[in-house]
C-alpha cells in the first residue's frame, strides 16, 4: 500500500481553503470490531465468489460494491460524467476506468493530514462513507440501526477523534429513528467533542409509520444540537426516495455505479430529498423553536434552491399565519448553508440565499469529486475575489468555528 502521490502542479490560490465534504473509507471489518455482539446478525461480512461483501438484515449492501475499498475508484474519475460530458454513452464502470489499490490516506488520520497539507486545505469536514446507506437498510430494526451508528462513531472517536485542533471536524452519525437512542447517542458525541452531526435528508421511517424530522417528538435532540453550537450536515445518502421511480416501473434501490435517466431527471437522490427536508424543517417550525440551529446541505447540489424559494414565497403569500407571519425565505437564509455541485449554475442560488451561505466541498476522494480540491476556484470566475474567498474558505470557517 502506498500513499497518494503528490498532487499535480497547477496554479494555486494564495490562501488555504476550507472543504465541507471530504470522506474516509471506513472498512466494514473495522466497524464490525466496534459493534455490539447483539447486532452481529444484522451486520454480516460474507464471501461471494472470493470477494468480501456486506449483508445488512440479510440483504446485500449495494451502495458500496466493495466494503473493503481495495481496490477503489480513483478520485475525480467521474467529473466529466457529472458535468454532463458523456457523448459516447459510456457506463459508469467504463467512466471510472481502472480501479486503484487502497491508499492509507483514504482511511487513516496521519497520512490524510499530510494529504490535506498538500491540497492546501487547512479546515475540513470529514465524513464516513459506509454509513451513507445504513438507515434505509436497517429501519426495520431500529435497535440494530442505533447499534451500527454507535459502532461507526466509536471507530471515529478512536481512530480520528471528532475535532483535530479545529483543523478537522469529523462527523458523528445520528439517526432519529428512536428519539431516546438519538438523544443518548448525541450526548456521547457532544461529550467526545463532536462539532458536526451527519444525517440523511429524509423523513423518519419506522415499521408502519413515517414521521417528519420536524415532529416535536425530536425537539429534545434538536435543542441539544442547537445549544451546543454543532452543525447538522444533511449529506447525500440512500434516503428511500428510490420508491419514487419504483412508482414508474423502475428499480428504486440506490446502488453504486448505477443510475437511471428517470432518477437523474427526478433528482431522487439529491435535489428532491433535501428540498423536502428543508421544506419540512421550515413548515414544521423547527427553526422557530430552535433559533440557534445551523444546518448545511452537503453533496446535494444547489439547483433546487431557486425553486424552493419560489414555492415558499407563494406559500407565504397564501398562508402567512402558518409561518408565524415571518417570511420562510428569511428563516432559510438565517439557518441554512448550501454546498453546490460544480455543474450547478451558482448565480441564481446566490441571488436567493446570499453568497455568505455558500460553502465549498470537494467530495475527495470519491470518484464524483475533485482529485484536487482547489479546482473549484476555476468555476467562480464570475465572482469577485472577495466572494471567491468567502466560498472557498471563509464561509465554512464562520459556520463551524464561531
Amino acid at each position: 500500500m502506498t500513499e497518494t502521490a503528490a498532487l499535480p502542479t497547477r496554479q494555486r490560490l494564495d490562501y488555504a481553503i476550507s472543504d465541507a465534504d471530504q470522506h474516509v473509507y471506513e472498512s466494514a471489518e473495522m466497524i464490525a470490531e466496534y459493534l455490539d455482539p447483539a447486532f452481529r446478525h444484522n451486520f454480516q461480512l460474507i464471501q461471494i465468489n472470493g470477494r468480501t461483501t456486506l449483508m445488512l438484515n440479510e440483504r446485500l449492501y449495494r451502495l458500496v460494491p466493495n466494503p473493503t475499498y481495495d481496490p477503489v475508484a480513483r478520485p475525480g474519475s467521474m467529473v466529466d460524467y457529472f458535468r454532463g460530458n458523456n457523448p459516447q454513452g459510456r457506463s459508469l464502470k467504463e467512466i471510472c476506468g481502472p480501479l486503484q489499490p487502497f491508499d492509507p490516506a483514504f482511511r487513516y488520520r496521519e497520512p490524510r493530514l499530510r494529504v490535506l497539507e498538500q491540497q492546501g486545505v487547512d479546515f475540513v469536514w470529514m465524513l464516513p462513507t459506509l454509513a451513507l446507506g445504513l438507515e434505509e437498510m436497517l429501519w426495520e430494526t431500529p435497535a440494530a440501526l442505533a447499534g451500527c451508528a454507535r459502532a461507526i462513531n466509536r471507530w471515529a472517536a478512536q481512530e480520528w477523534t471528532f475535532n483535530i485542533d479545529d483543523r478537522v471536524h469529523f462527523a458523528g452519525v445520528l439517526s432519529f429513528i428512536d428519539p431516546v437512542a438519538a438523544e443518548s447517542e448525541l450526548d456521547l458525541l457532544l461529550e467526545a467533542g463532536c462539532r458536526l452531526i451527519a444525517m440523511r435528508p429524509a423523513p423518519v421511517r419506522l415499521p408502519g409509520i413515517r414521521r417528519s424530522i420536524g415532529d416535536p417528538l425530536y425537539d429534545r435532540v434538536w435543542a441539544k444540537i442547537a445549544e451546543s453550537g454543532a452543525v447538522v450536515a444533511f449529506h447525500a445518502a440512500d434516503t428511500g426516495y428510490g420508491d419514487m421511480v419504483e412508482r414508474w416501473g423502475e428499480g428504486g434501490r440506490m446502488e453504486g455505479q448505477k443510475s437511471s435517466a428517470l432518477g437523474e431527471i427526478m433528482g431522487v437522490h439529491t435535489d428532491r430529498p433535501i428540498y423536502d427536508t428543508l421544506a419540512a424543517l421550515v413548515s414544521h417550525g423547527v427553526f422557530d423553536r430552535h433559533p440557534k440551529l445551523k444546518v448545511a446541505a452537503v453533496e446535494l447540489g444547489a439547483g433546487w434552491v431557486p425553486e424552493l424559494f419560489r414555492k415558499m414565497r407563494i406559500a407565504y403569500g397564501k398562508m402567512p399565519q402558518a409561518f408565524g407571519f415571518r417570511d420562510p425565505s428569511d428563516t432559510l437564509r438565517d439557518h441554512v448553508w448550501v454546498m453546490p455541485f460544480y455543474e450547478d449554475q451558482l448565480q441564481p442560488v446566490v441571488d436567493c440565499i446570499g453568497v455568505d451561505r455558500i460553502i465549498y466541498g470537494s467530495d475527495y476522494p470519491h470518484p464524483e469529486g475533485f482529485a484536487d480540491p482547489q479546482e473549484y476556484a476555476a468555476e467562480l470566475t464570475g465572482f469577485s475575489d472577495a466572494d471567491q474567498r468567502k466560498i472557498m474558505r471563509e464561509n465554512l470557517r464562520a459556520l463551524s468555528l464561531r
